[in-house]
């Protein structure tokens, strides 16, 4: 389907998405919610590692506190990469009909890991940029400003003002037009771990095959990241313990999209054939 002026139409049918991906569930409901919650748990385990920072509101100024908070944190993003990149494995599968197993899912495959790594870093310096520049060129200035408004009044109470409101009004529309750059960038990243895992993306062209996969179908992504959010939000709702349902049902619906999109888009299937066939 094309638009009147030539481009092309929304490719993406987010009930089938949510269709294949409930079915791709419920082939392994069992290793699908139990990998998460072995995830969950070890995190629970190195918890007291980042706590030892703060004790009653105040920061602890031993550095070895420090340490065992970084060493947590390391762990926690560890822990939710490989978990990311299980569940997405473990949703090709199952869309392919295939019955994933807890073993299939917990395998752990260091080159995917370091290839969704980098290009998470890709991400967080496309949106550290912007944001630190905005910050530094006007953010210190009007930080400033604030600070030594006392001591410039004397010269021009009405010239301090109207430079302390242009400033805020400039940082504020900046703020605005990052902030949605940063919302844009989200959905357009939306299959990221997918790439990376199936089609074996470095970080940079990752990022590139988001934006030219997603555009297209951009606000029906946004829609379907909608739906999956409000799945999320029910399953913890349900005594949190749905949030363990939800999870790696929402993973199931988003791979079952970016395989949607890919052969959409003319490509072949993306999703790695089942052993024996």
């Amino acid at each position: 389907m094309s638009t009147p002026g030539g481009r092309q139409g929304p490719r993406l049918n987010f009930g089938d998405a949510l269709q294949e991906g409930w079915r791709a569930f419920s082939r392994s409901p069992g290793p699908f919610v139990g990998f998460p919650l072995l995830v969950v748990a070890l995190q629970f385990l190195i918890q007291p590692l980042q706590s030892r920072i703060s004790s009653g509101g105040v920061a602890s100024s031993d550095p070895f506190d420090w340490v065992l908070y970084l060493i947590g944190l390391t762990a926690n993003l560890l822990l939710n990469l490989w978990c990311a990149i299980g569940l997405v494995r473990g949703a090709g599968s199952a869309l392919q009909g295939g019955h994933p197993s807890l073993g299939q899912l917990m395998r752990w495959d260091g080159e995917a890991f370091l290839r969704l790594l980098r290009a998470w870093l890709v991400l967080v310096a496309l949106v550290a940029v912007p944001l630190l520049g905005l910050l530094l060129l006007v953010g210190g200035p009007l930080a400033l400003l604030s600070v030594y408004a006392d001591q410039l009044v004397p010269f021009s109470r009405t010239l301090v003002e109207v430079l302390g409101l242009s400033l805020a009004v400039v940082f504020a529309l900046l703020l605005g037009v990052v902030l949605l750059g940063v919302i844009y960038l989200a959905i357009n990243q939306s299959f990221l771990t997918q790439i990376v895992l199936f089609e074996r993306a470095g970080s940079r062209t990752a990022v590139q095959r988001g934006r030219s996969l997603v555009d297209p179908s951009w606000l029906m992504v946004l829609l379907l990241t909608l739906i999956e959010g409000l799945l999320v939000l029910l399953g913890l709702l349900a005594c949190l313990v749905g949030g363990f349902v939800a999870w790696p049902l929402v993973v199931c619906i988003a791979t079952a999209a970016y395989r949607q999109l890919v052969l959409a888009g003319g490509g072949p299937d993306p999703l790695p054939p089942l052993p024996g066939r």
